[in-house]
């Protein structure tokens, strides 16, 4: 039996959804992620709860470090990250409780263990393979990103946010690519500036296997909502300003802005709107697009850039996501609001077809046991 470990991080879902339709199809898969995430479900185990101190969790990861390093089978990295905290040549966010002095300590110690760490998992001979999964921010450069998605003119706040420095994130992605046996990415873009060997990997969702229709009511105020991970790279302030304008021309809608919510009333959330705004950004949808989708709701999102080519061409073509940027945004939302009961109800068909096709978690995890037998027989591992 084929043992597979996914760790670090919980983000999107993706990760618990694969783990759990992984020991579906007979694999001993277990989810760990550092801590808990309100917007997603749970992991089989945490290293942060409310009773653990900071000591105890770093024991935990240490234990954690030891057990993917001796992992027979698959060790899964998600978010691009290590076990260990990776911090780059800027000030990391989490860094800011701290005083100078006890960074420079937080540092040392994660620069030691993150070495321990390379050296533990990269050891010759081993009995595991290694599987990294881009996500996002762990991967993006900002440079990249401005020269293949500036035509949606809000690319440039991608690079006033994360710098033009991206040597650090550069880095990282270089040690993980030494180590990985393979490379998925969920968001298309990403390709750009992954490893060649890097593949694309859609999004696993348990929403396509749970789709109820809700059915369009005609009432005098229309819903649009939009839920930002954050404001920046979903283009929040202009999906605000090009609502806020439309009311004031006498369109009789109203933004509902799902932040800051557990998964639950999210979803309840969801279940209210007439049209959902995924980002006018990034270039792709995530998981909050598929989960509208699944529910008979039109969705808008701005999916174009280079790395589109990356992509199974037959997905683009069923892609039911109505495509807008800033220029377009204001006009497409008036489109839905005009569609009919028909109109709407096909495209809400499509969204199901969609979903049902190619983000099923069933068909990817059996892609990646397919995968995982390929890369462990290739190093003459017995995978049953």
């Amino acid at each position: 039996m084929i043992s597979v470990l996914h760790c670090p991080e919980q983000v999107g879902n993706n990760p618990v959804v694969l783990s759990k339709f992984e020991k579906e199809l007979g694999l001993y898969s277990l989810c760990v992620s550092e801590k808990s995430n309100p917007f997603a479900s749970s992991a089989d185990y945490l290293l942060q709860n409310e009773n653990c101190t900071t000591v105890g969790v770093e024991i935990r990861r240490l234990l954690l470090i030891f057990k993917a390093s001796l992992q027979t089978g698959i060790l899964h990295l998600n978010n691009g990250r290590f076990i260990t905290p990776y911090f780059g040549s800027g000030l990391h966010p989490k860094e800011l409780d701290y005083s100078k002095t006890f960074r420079k300590i937080i540092r040392l110690y994660t620069k030691f263990l993150l070495s321990a760490e390379r050296s533990l998992l990269g050891i010759r001979g081993s009995k595991k393979a290694i599987f990294v999964t881009f996500q996002g921010s762990d991967a993006r450069e900002s440079k990249s990103f401005l020269k293949n998605y500036q035509e949606n003119g809000l690319a440039d706040i991608i690079v006033g946010r994360s710098g033009k420095d991206n040597d650090s994130i550069r880095s990282k992605k270089v040690m993980l690519a030494d180590l990985a046996d393979k490379i998925y990415s969920l968001n298309p873009d990403l390709l750009e500036v992954l490893p060649k060997k890097a593949e694309f990997l859609p999004y696993s969702t348990e929403a396509s296997l749970d789709a109820k229709v809700i059915p369009f009511k005609n009432q005098k105020e229309f819903v649009i909502g939009h839920a930002p991970t954050h404001r920046i790279v979903k283009g929040t302030d202009v999906i605000i300003d090009v609502i806020h304008k439309l009311r004031s021309s006498g369109y009789n809608i109203r933004l509902e802005l799902i932040e800051g919510l557990s998964r639950e009333c999210a979803l309840e959330k969801y279940e209210e709107v007439d049209l959902f705004v995924d980002q006018l950004v990034i270039g792709w949808y995530g998981v909050v697009s598929l989960e509208l989708l699944a529910l008979g709701k039109p969705v808008i999102c701005f999916t174009k850039g280079r790395g589109l080519r990356f992509v199974d061409k037959e997905l683009i073509k069923d892609l039911p996501i109505i495509n807008a940027d800033p220029s377009s945004l204001r006009s497409k939302i008036i489109e839905v609001m005009k569609m009919n009961t028909v109109q709407r109800g096909k495209l809400a068909d499509q969204g199901i077809a969609f979903l049902k096709k190619w983000h099923d978690p069933r068909k990817i995890a059996k892609r990646l046991l397919k995968d995982y037998k390929a890369v462990l027989a290739g190093r003459h591992i017995n995978c049953i």
